[in-house]
C-alpha cells in the first residue's frame, strides 16, 4: 500500500496523498469508503454495506451494484493504488475489507493510543496516561463523519465512536484534575459543558477546576446554571455526586473529590 495515502474519519471524511487532499466524488462512494474505514482491517459483509449505502431501498442486485460502486471508488483512488485493485480494498467471499496501517488512518491511531493509555494506567503511570490521551484527542476534528450521508452509519456506528470520544474526554479531565493541571483545562471544560449540557461528569470537573483556580463563585454559578437547565428540561435536580460537590464548595472543602473516578476508557478488544 502506498505509504503517502492517509484517511481521516474522526471529523469530516478526508483522503490525503502526500498531505494533499484527494477528492472522492459521489455520495455512495464516500459512504462505502467510510463504512469500510470504520471497520478497518475487517471483512464487512455485503448486506451491511448495502444497508449503509442504500438503506431501506436496496437495489435489485445489491452485489452487482456494490461492485459498481467499489469500482468507481477504486478509480477515484487509482493514482495512489498503483492501478492494483487488490492493494487497498480486498474482495472476499463474504464481503469487502480495507487494509490500512495505524499511521494511515486516524481511527486506527486513536484505537492504538487508547490501548496504550490503558496499559499506562495499569502500571500506575497517570502522567503517561494523560499525555497519551492528549495525543488521542488531538486526532479528533469534531464529530465523526458529519458529511457522510448514511442514516444506517449514523444510527449504528457513529454513536459508538462518539461515546468512545466522550469517554476519553472524561478520563482526560479526571487526570488533569488529579495531576493538578486545573488551570489548563477550565476553558476546555467550559466548552464541553456547552456542547454536552446534561453530561454531569463534565459539569463536576468544570466546577472543581473553577474552585481550584480560586473561582469559587463561578463554580457555584455553574451549578446554579445546571440546576435551572435540569429543572426546566426534566423537572429534576442534578445528580447526587454534583449535589455533594456543590455542598462541598459551599463548605470550602472538596477533599472527597480529589481522586478520579474509575471511568477510564476501555482498551480495544
Amino acid at each position: 500500500m502506498n505509504q503517502s495515502l492517509s484517511f481521516n474519519v474522526l471529523g469530516p471524511l478526508s483522503v490525503e496523498i502526500d498531505a494533499r487532499p484527494r477528492d472522492i466524488p459521489g455520495a455512495r462512494q464516500r459512504i462505502l469508503l467510510a463504512a469500510l474505514l470504520v471497520r478497518f482491517n475487517q471483512v464487512v459483509p455485503v448486506d451491511e454495506l448495502t444497508d449503509r449505502i442504500w438503506g431501506t431501498t436496496p437495489p435489485h442486485r445489491p452485489r452487482r451494484a456494490l461492485h459498481t460502486c467499489l469500482t468507481r471508488l477504486r478509480q477515484a483512488m487509482a493514482e495512489t493504488d498503483d492501478q492494483d485493485d487488490t492493494a487497498l480494498i480486498r474482495t472476499t467471499q463474504g464481503g469487502y475489507m480495507i487494509e490500512v496501517r495505524p499511521e494511515n488512518l486516524d481511527l486506527a491511531r486513536f484505537t492504538e493510543l487508547v490501548d496504550s493509555a490503558h496499559t499506562a494506567r495499569g502500571r500506575g503511570d497517570l502522567t503517561g496516561e494523560f499525555r497519551i490521551l492528549e495525543q488521542a484527542l488531538a486526532l479528533w476534528r469534531g464529530r465523526a463523519l458529519p458529511d457522510v450521508q448514511s442514516d444506517s452509519l449514523h444510527r449504528d456506528v457513529i454513536p459508538q465512536l462518539h461515546e468512545r470520544w466522550v469517554s476519553v474526554l472524561e478520563r482526560h479531565g479526571e487526570l488533569a484534575l488529579k495531576l493538578r493541571r486545573h488551570h489548563e483545562i477550565v476553558g476546555e471544560l467550559r466548552a464541553l459543558t456547552f456542547e454536552h449540557p446534561f453530561h454531569e461528569p463534565f459539569w463536576q470537573q468544570f466546577m472543581l477546576a473553577l474552585y481550584r483556580c480560586g473561582r469559587r463563585i463561578e463554580a457555584l454559578m455553574a451549578y446554579a446554571d445546571l440546576m435551572v437547565r435540569t429543572r426546566e428540561e426534566f423537572g429534576v435536580e442534578p445528580g447526587p455526586r454534583l449535589r455533594e460537590l456543590h455542598l462541598a464548595i459551599l463548605r470550602d472543602d472538596t477533599t472527597g473529590f480529589e481522586t478520579p473516578t474509575d471511568s477510564a476508557p476501555k482498551a480495544a478488544s
